[in-house]
């Protein structure tokens, strides 16, 4: 029976953990690369930040608009002042014998 040396062996697992190591480093950095320089990268994920900022802005000034909007509809619900003055503002109306002048918008 012909002896196993355990060199060989042990020069095998090196080799092989080199292999390993050197092909988990390339992929590493291919990956790493890949992610830092395609469309789908880090450009992505700044322009998705943005366009989360310019929403939440939006959202912001729409909240506002609302209950503005809100408080101008019970303004009217409660009072006949309001009424008019919508009325006479954004419709242009009077009461009778009155004169409206209007004068033209720039």
């Amino acid at each position: 029976m012909p002896a196993v040396s355990t060199h060989d062996s042990r020069r095998a697992t090196q080799v092989t953990l080199r292999v390993v190591v050197l092909l988990s480093g390339v992929l590493t950095i291919v990956f790493l690369i890949s992610f830092f320089f395609s469309d789908r990268g880090i450009v992505e994920l700044q322009q998705a930040r943005v366009r989360v900022s310019d929403l939440r802005s939006d959202i912001k000034r729409l909240e506002a608009d609302n209950a503005r909007l809100r408080a101008e509809i019970e303004s009217v619900k409660k009072s006949s002042y309001a009424v008019e003055r919508i009325a006479r503002e954004d419709l242009g109306m009077s009461k009778k014998g009155e004169v409206v002048y209007m004068m033209p918008k720039k």
